[in-house]
């Protein structure tokens, strides 16, 4: 069967040894009738902005997860250069490592095969030691002091920029930033302490503070390397599950904001490796695709520090320094207006509040014949199936998505335990 193009990033294929290179299987047309047509391939050699949404327990991680394995499962020309790094606030993603032995039989009726992928995990000195009793690999995650500025340390303590506290944690990040490269909280305490300009009540709040954050063992002197998180056909998930919400997204903010500057740079070296005519290759940051999970927590209607960073740096140009967003959140009325205008692929399962259809409809397409409701209604309430949107074809498609390979980890409990 020859392969019908439908656009840059959307294929139908009858089989996937005619794919060609550096598209993902996600999944089959569904007709009305519930019966399964073509194959549908997204494109993952170009940067995308993918947005998943969808009603709790139809599918949003399961098919986070599906284009995680694809990008895995990638020929090696293409997999080497390209890095995956997990934004994982659950705690599901460590079951990568372990074969969906749960739909074995589904499975193969899809003409594929239950498989682990290698993974590694960075998380807390508790989540680490748990891994590792597990065999999996995994390190303890450690944010560079020095790279938190007076905004961070607001955002983690939940106070104003301009309030004192923050402004006295502030002037001591500065005089230690002033006065040595890299340093730790011991450090920043010792220079707030000798502020003669604070008053001692302020001092008081502020060692407490910092005091409070280094036990939280995630603030260190040197840090975990990005070059040791972005790795070229490694999946790398960051289980930052254990920390609060503030932290969370302070770790999300400093980590993407580095990897983006890091892609810059090796853009521009890559240009001047067109010019002098090598065919040379090596990077030391890949094409990174960045997958969030809970995205409205990261990128939520309200003034958050990883919008900063993820909607200025990577929807905006992120193009160009070739960074890709994977998003999966329940609640689409929650985000940024800017995500969803941002997003050249939306991938829609159930969704039944009014608000959260009422936001979809504001970015509805000009292509697309009726409301968005509308078409959602048409894709039931069987798990799995969902509505596509892709601005580069200027066409609606509904789809099912395949199996996991490997163990879903974000199921909902269930006191019957059930295989297929």
């Amino acid at each position: 069967m020859e392969k019908a193009k439908i656009s840059d990033k959307l294929y139908v294929l009858g089989r996937r040894e005619k794919t060609g290179g550096g598209t993902l299987n996600i999944g089959r047309y569904y007709a009305l009738d519930g019966s399964l047509g073509s194959h549908v391939y997204i494109d993952a050699l170009k940067p995308h902005v993918v947005l998943i949404c969808g009603k709790r327990g139809y599918g949003k991680s399961y098919t986070m997860g599906t284009f995680i394995e694809e990008i895995a499962s990638l020929e090696e020309e293409a997999r080497e250069n390209i890095g995956i790094v997990v934004i994982d606030t659950l705690g599901i993603f460590w079951t990568l490592s372990q074969p969906n032995k749960r739909q074995v039989n589904l499975i193969k009726k899809w003409g594929m095969d239950a498989k682990n992928f290698e993974i590694k995990i960075f998380s807390s000195e508790e989540n680490v030691n748990e891994y590792r009793n597990k065999d999996i690999d995994a390190e303890e995650l450690l944010i560079k002091t020095s790279e938190l500025n007076q905004h961070h340390w607001a955002q983690l303590f939940n106070l104003a920029p301009t309030d004192y506290v923050a402004a006295a944690i502030g002037r001591a990040v500065n005089r230690a930033r002033e006065k040595k490269e890299d340093f730790d909280i011991e450090d920043i305490i010792e220079f707030l302490e000798g502020d003669d300009r604070l008053r001692d009540e302020i001092k008081v709040v502020a060692e407490n503070l910092l005091y409070m954050a280094k036990e939280w063992k995630i603030f260190d002197k040197n840090g975990t390397s990005i070059y040791d998180i972005v790795k070229g056909g490694r999946i790398t998930i960051l289980d930052i599950s254990p920390f609060a919400e503030e932290l969370k997204i302070v770790i999300v903010a400093i980590i993407s904001r580095k990897i983006f500057e890091e892609r810059v740079k090796e853009r521009r070296k890559y240009e001047e490796m067109l010019m002098e005519g090598s065919n040379k290759r090596k990077e030391e940051i890949p094409i990174t695709w960045l997958a969030i999970d809970e995205a409205h927590v990261f990128l939520p209607e309200e003034e958050c520090l990883t919008k900063d960073v993820l909607i200025k740096q990577w929807m905006r140009q992120g193009r160009q320094p070739g960074v890709a967003l994977i998003l999966a959140t329940q609640r689409p009325s929650s985000l940024d207006a800017e995500v969803l205008s941002h997003s050249d692929i939306i991938i829609c399962h159930r969704l039944t509040a009014q608000e959260d259809i009422d936001a979809l409809n504001k970015v509805r397409p000009t292509y697309m014949q009726g409301e968005i409701g509308d078409a959602i209604k048409r894709i039931g309430t069987e798990k799995g199936v969902a509505l596509i949107l892709d601005d580069t074809s200027e066409a609606v498609h509904i789809i099912k998505i395949r199996p996991r390979l490997s163990w879903h980890g974000g199921e909902e409990p269930s006191a019957m335990i059930k295989n297929d």
